[in-house]
């Protein structure tokens, strides 16, 4: 009796991967960047299993996964109290500035050098740019951004355009860099890596399609 409800238990998984929804909450610079991959290759195994986005900012889409309209969300954990995470890889945080820059020829860059540029951030308060800032503050330097803004996305295009420098997770610039439309610094002295994380709401039970997805991503 065991094993058979141990079979009828696996093949009910199955059939769940079969169809359903996945709601999720997200942004531009993850929707444009990291999700098409993803879900293309989801769609692969799982055609039947539609998704729902819902595009917002930090904190909306942790009030959505909090409420309960959507099931998964990419936030910073700073905006994720009573949330669970999935911990999907480690990105890594550059220095990025367009391709033609002077500084991009130079095959090392101090944070002295950095400091002199005009740079373009996100929010305080973020992860990565609590970050930066601390590695700054432990050499006794700052950066003083002309421009803060909270969409990741727009910072790069920003950078694109020649308006200045930023500071962002690899993921989000990775088609910008391969087509050489920005350039990134080599800096020793400011090495950072993140993790990337998937938060769901801890009372909510995954589906077996918010599984599969998390374990693709």
């Amino acid at each position: 009796l065991g094993f058979e409800q141990r079979l009828e238990e696996k093949h009910r998984e199955m059939e769940g991967l079969e169809n359903g929804v996945i709601r999720m909450g997200t942004f531009t610079s993850v929707s444009r960047s990291l999700l098409p991959h993803c879900m293309k290759e989801f769609q692969k195994k799982y055609p039947r299993v539609r998704f729902e986005l819902e595009q917002g900012e930090y904190t909306s889409i942790g009030q959505w996964l909090r409420q309960g309209s959507v099931d998964l969300g990419f936030l910073t954990p700073e905006t994720a109290g009573g949330l669970e995470s999935a911990t999907l890889c480690e990105d890594e945080m550059l220095a990025l500035l367009p391709a033609g820059h002077p500084l991009a020829r130079q095959e090392v860059v101090t944070l002295e050098e950095l400091a002199k540029q005009e740079f373009l951030l996100t929010e305080r308060g973020m992860s990565y740019r609590d970050a930066l800032d601390q590695c700054m503050d432990a050499h006794h330097l700052a950066l003083k951004p002309y421009i803060e803004l909270g969409s990741a996305a727009m910072l790069a295009e920003m950078v694109e355009r020649g308006m200045g420098l930023s500071f962002l997770p690899e993921y989000i610039v990775r088609n910008e860099l391969a087509a050489h439309r920005l350039a990134r610094l080599n800096v020793p002295e400011c090495q950072i890596s993140m993790h990337r994380q998937l938060f769901y709401h801890r009372d909510k039970w995954l589906t077996p399609q918010m599984k599969a997805f998390v374990e693709l991503v």
